[in-house]
């Protein structure tokens, strides 16, 4: 029955590709009219009238109408929608919100709505069907997929907080969900520590895993951690059908999970006999990964890479946050993606121009192989021209499409001495230099400090020990010279001291993504920025140097 129903909704999203296929024709064509879709709807809202959208016939008119926007300008009319019912921003009332840190220190509260809630299902589905497309080997089995709950807390609005893959897990056909190891109510848990070790427990029971996704490879490498430092636990649990960890939980939740914690003392045997716990031992017909694959997840990609069967192919998850869906990968192994053009109004304008204040901002049918550019999104949650700070690079094109992958954050730039190195750059050197010393790194972040004018490379070791020569510093300094000129010339003026590195015992990446989350970055969704100063580090990285 699963078989039959995967092969149906194939067949239904191989239509809503067909649809993207035919927009992907006339990108300008398709873009006018997705703009047009979401001017109309919401032209009655107090942000339409005040700017005008029952006037705007075409993208000139609607910049010349609308100023750009960030969460701050959006932030009063999100507040009065949320706290009246106001049709503030959206005709449509948000059915939740979801949460994400926010440059202010207050969180950012995104507004989904019905049709944009609506519309990221339809993009789940087509991905689906992509990723079927690509690796058909990886539907055979079951899926360990990692997400956001549906349901986080409620705002003093009495609004529910919530992650959009939460909501559309929950909302599968439970003859589809059947095919997912780890339940929605796992996903709730709030302690991650219990929650990864419940998530191991039910995983593990599982011999045909076929497919792993999640957003960030690290949290797959956090559960190979785990499932190493609890093996004792985790076989006695296989064994004997308990785990006391869920006596932490609520009787519901307990009750619920535990009915699927029977006893397989085949299973416990296996486990006992293996050397080692990787993913390619545990679960060896892996053939598919989804996850982020650029910024500054690259480097725990390649570390995750060693630890799965041969055959895996890994596929971009795409560019996406919680404000909307960015890009949709169409196929295994290639980082860029296409923008869903048949939803959301795309703009994009180069780096020189914003920062120089002049921009120009074009669509998706203006841009240029190679070049890079901010973006800027209008959707249906309310999001008007709205600013993330997201650099993307224009890969190729799909039809008349540029396939697009996410580079960095603008903010990932430091500029000690006027060298404006970028993060983008201190990825390439990394990448680089590990593969030279055959260095594998779970987590690294390069810190500029101000007072001392000096670059230091904090590194976790896969293993925890320190792997690379002591040359490992002067080859990186050397790289980032050869690949930032204003860099190699300050270095040789003396203006910059020689780049150190600081390896960092266990426990250090894990100690720093707490600390992120506990300010407001979500947890599936971490992605920390791998260049930063030293004033703005949430965690002092010194006490976990290794002496």
């Amino acid at each position: 029955m699963r078989g039959l129903a995967l092969r149906a909704g194939m067949f239904l999203s191989g239509r809503l590709w067909h649809q993207v296929e035919r927009a992907a024709d006339r990108p300008d064509v398709a873009q006018r009219r997705v703009l047009a879709r979401l001017l109309g709807a919401n032209r009655v809202t107090r942000f339409g009238v005040e700017h005008g959208f029952a006037g705007i016939r075409d993208p000139a008119a609607f910049r010349a109408s609308v100023p750009v926007q960030t969460y701050e300008t959006l932030r009063p009319y999100i507040d009065e929608q949320r706290r009246t019912g106001a049709r503030a921003l959206t005709a449509e009332s948000p059915l939740f919100y979801a949460q994400t840190s926010g440059t202010t220190g207050q969180p950012k509260y995104i507004p989904i709505t019905p049709s944009m809630l609506a519309m990221q299902r339809s993009e789940q589905t087509l991905f689906s069907y992509l990723q079927f497309r690509a690796c058909p080997e990886a539907f055979a089995g079951k899926a360990l997929g990692i997400m956001g709950a549906a349901v986080e807390g409620r705002l003093d609005s009495g609004h529910t907080v919530g992650s959009v893959s939460g909501h559309l897990y929950r909302s599968l056909p439970r003859i589809v969900r059947s095919r997912f190891v780890v339940p929605p109510e796992a996903l709730a848990i709030a302690d991650y520590d219990l929650k990864y070790l419940i998530i191991l427990r039910l995983a593990l029971a599982q011999r045909d895993i076929t497919y792993l996704g999640s957003p960030n490879p690290t949290t797959f490498l956090r559960l190979l951690d785990l499932v190493n430092a609890k093996r004792d636990v985790l076989v006695e649990s296989l064994a004997t059908g308990r785990l006391d960890a869920l006596d932490a939980l609520d009787d519901s939740l307990r009750q619920s999970l535990a009915r699927r914690f029977a006893p397989d003392h085949g299973r416990a045997a296996e486990l006992r006999r293996l050397p080692t716990l990787t993913f390619a031992t545990l679960w060896p017909s892996i053939r598919l990964v989804t996850t982020w694959t650029g910024g500054s997840c690259g480097v725990a990609l390649e570390a995750m890479r060693k630890k799965l069967p041969p055959a895996t192919l890994v596929m971009e998850l795409g560019y996406q946050s919680s404000e909307c869906r960015g890009t949709i990968a169409l196929s295994a192994e290639t980082p860029a993606g296409l923008p869903p053009l048949h939803h959301h109004f795309f703009e994009f304008v180069e780096p020189a121009g914003w920062d120089d204040g002049r921009p120009e901002f074009l669509g998706l049918d203006e841009l240029e192989r190679g070049k890079r550019y901010y973006v800027l999104f209008t959707t249906a949650g309310g999001l008007y021209r709205y600013f993330m700070n997201d650099l993307v690079e224009v890969d190729g094109f799909y039809r008349r499409v540029p396939l697009v992958r996410f580079v960095q954050k603008g903010r990932g730039v430091t500029s000690l001495t006027g060298e404006k190195l970028y993060e983008a750059q201190v990825i390439e050197a990394m990448r680089d230099v590990s593969s030279r010393h055959d260095l594998a790194a779970t987590f690294f972040l390069l810190v500029a400090d101000e007072q001392s004018s000096t670059y230091t490379l904090f590194i976790e070791a896969d293993d925890g020990r320190p792997t690379a020569t002591p040359s490992m510093a002067l080859d990186l300094d050397r790289r980032l010279g050869e690949l930032n000129i204003e860099y190699e010339a300050k270095r040789k003026s003396g203006r910059l001291e020689p780049l150190k590195v600081a390896w960092l015992r266990p426990g250090a990446a894990e100690a720093y993504k707490a600390v992120c989350v506990r300010a407001g970055q979500r947890e599936v969704q971490f992605k920390p920025a791998l260049l930063q100063y030293r004033k703005d580090l949430l965690l002092r990285f010194d006490d976990f140097v290794v002496v």
